[in-house]
């Protein structure tokens, strides 16, 4: 397979050996060395720079250029791709396998990702990879793929004349969940929809909100100070059962802004799940003084004092609650529930 592969790669990236444009463009090239520059967080800068140096013929310079956007953009899966395809032209085909896999582990629905590094790891002897790499481009690719059966034949006919096995990596993710991994990536917002319905259990489900909790670590991992991704990890947590880390995610949301005041109402709710009332009270009394006028933040800690048992806590929270608006109902069942707890054998004032 190592030939065919490489002269693949070759054609794929569209750069021969000896081509380069005709005339080099320094104007062209200056402005996109401007924008890269303007926006060093935007992935598309510094991949259309890559890719112009490329087929300039200058790819040294094409390589400096998307190592740099990976370092400012973070770890994008169009720069690992055009990266690892500018690598598997000269040769390098370890590192440009390195990239190729990160770029296809991102988006694993990508059909052209998976075709050039199943081509890579041809080139490089990696059959067995190869093969299993083809077979998930082929399943995705359809009949852009079919140029792609003889070869997955040739390297299974390689692999049982060896006596060999195919590689099999954890298979990827459905396609459903894996459009919504590429949806979040996009707008983090979408992960708050996804939880905004009560909890399922089903398998789909699941995997769709693991396919959106990938995104938003990653996004995470680019944006540290974003409370707004760790808020979004907290509650797809939460939607998992996993408690623990959905406090912990909470925590740090509330670390990058203090007064973060739904983030203070998820950690009270996360506390009181996990049986740990006053630190979830802590975070009401919190949520309350920030914002006074918010009748949530009131009517949460009434729910929590009264499960306490302080019902004169309870009810004040809930009367300042009715304060905020007259015709709250919640607030006026709970202050009925109070005063018919002392009747019922409950606990006082």
């Amino acid at each position: 397979m190592r030939r065919p592969a490489t002269q693949s790669c070759v054609v794929i990236l569209g750069i021969e050996k000896g081509a380069t444009m005709r005339r080099h463009d320094y104007e062209k090239e200056a402005a996109l060395r401007n924008r890269a520059g303007a926006e060093p967080i935007q992935p598309q800068a510094h991949t259309e720079l890559g890719a112009w140096l490329a087929r300039a013929g200058r790819l040294s310079q094409a390589r400096e250029a998307l190592r740099t956007g990976l370092g400012r953009a973070g770890g994008s899966a169009r720069i690992h791709h055009l990266l690892g395809l500018i690598l598997a032209g000269a040769g390098d085909y370890a590192s440009a396998m390195r990239h190729l896999e990160r770029a296809a582990e991102q988006e694993p629905t990508r059909y052209d990702f998976l075709r050039d590094l199943a081509l890579v790891q041809g080139a490089a002897g990696r059959t067995a990879s190869s093969v299993e790499s083809l077979h998930q481009a082929i399943g995705l690719g359809g009949e852009a793929a079919a140029d792609l059966e003889w070869l997955r034949r040739l390297g299974e006919k390689a692999l049982a004349e060896s006596g060999a096995r195919a590689e099999r990596r954890p298979p990827q993710p459905p396609r459903h969940a894996a459009l919504v991994e590429r949806i979040v990536a996009r707008d983090p917002e979408v992960a708050e929809a996804l939880v905004s319905h009560p909890a399922k259990t089903g398998t789909d489900e699941r995997e769709t909100l693991r396919a959106a909790r990938r995104a938003l670590v990653r996004l995470a991992a680019q944006h540290p100070s974003y409370p707004d991704l760790h808020f979004g990890l907290s509650l797809i947590a939460e939607q998992l059962g996993e408690i623990d880390r959905a406090i912990e995610a909470a925590e740090k949301a509330l670390a990058i802004n203090p007064r973060y005041v739904e983030a203070c109402l998820l950690a009270a709710r996360l506390y009181q799940k996990s049986g740990k009332p006053a630190a979830a009270e802590a975070h009401c009394r919190r949520a309350a003084e920030l914002r006074p006028q918010w009748i949530d933040t009131h009517l949460r800690l009434g729910h929590l004092l009264g499960e306490q048992g302080r019902t004169g806590e309870a009810a004040e929270a809930y009367r300042k609650a009715l304060q905020i608006n007259a015709q709250c109902e919640e607030a006026r069942r709970g202050l009925e529930t109070l005063a018919a707890a002392p009747a019922a054998g409950g606990g006082g004032a």
